[in-house]
């Protein structure tokens, strides 16, 4: 009901708004970022969060079409998922609604402005707002909400010109009153604890380098087992 009710609203605000074709500015969002088959690059994680410590780490990232991922790294299974395996194509690989809501300049870039509703039930993705750069259609920024995962905010910072991937990716993220998971031990410190955990904020900085990209990475590569 929660989704239908945004989709309203989202109808109702975009009438007057409706002056390009969102789902053309997706599709060459889609189309640059398929001229990438695979890659692998370097990432440094800065982690920021106000209770927790955690160094800086070092990764390898690799990546092939359509959705194959591999990380390695011992210092990831804490980090949020998206802040890693982000990707417009798994957004937008459902079936959706889109609407186009204005034009908007951030970070000196014209950007599109353009929401998205998925119609998957099982997604945890209420709406996604996306601003795309319209000179170069790169997502420069997505702002999630989540059935229980709170708001996310994503910005990307691009170099390269002949391919949309990033050199730094900048992960903000709210849990709100989120639920949290229920702990099967110590059940009166997890009570204690949850205060603190449904109003957990903070950032994950990702700095790309050393990409090398479109270099025949075999399927193989991700089932091999990390030694």
């Amino acid at each position: 009901m929660k989704k239908y009710f945004v989709f309203l609203l989202l109808i109702a605000s975009s009438l007057s708004a409706q002056q390009k074709d969102p789902q053309k500015i997706l599709n060459e969002v889609i189309q640059k970022f398929n001229k990438v088959k695979d890659y692998e690059a370097d990432i440094n994680v800065k982690v920021d969060i106000s209770f927790i410590k955690v160094p800086d780490t070092k990764a390898k990232i690799y990546f092939k079409q359509p959705d194959k991922n591999k990380i390695d790294s011992k210092g990831f299974a804490m980090l949020p998922k998206q802040s890693i395996n982000f990707s417009i194509t798994d957004l937008l690989k459902d079936n959706y609604n889109a609407f186009y809501v204005k034009a908007e300049k951030i970070n000196n870039k014209n950007c599109d402005v353009v929401k998205v509703i998925p119609n998957n039930d099982s997604s945890d993705v209420i709406l996604a707002t996306l601003w795309i750069d319209e000179s170069r259609y790169a997502v420069s920024k997505v702002e999630l909400t989540g059935k229980r995962s709170g708001t996310t905010t994503i910005d990307f910072e691009y170099e390269d010109k002949n391919f949309n991937l990033p050199s730094k990716v900048i992960f903000a993220f709210n849990l709100g009153n989120a639920a949290m998971p229920q702990a099967s031990q110590q059940k009166e410190e997890h009570e204690s604890r949850r205060g603190r955990m449904q109003n957990l904020s903070g950032k994950v900085i990702l700095t790309y380098s050393n990409y090398k990209i479109n270099q025949g990475i075999p399927d193989s590569f991700f089932s091999e087992q990390k030694k």
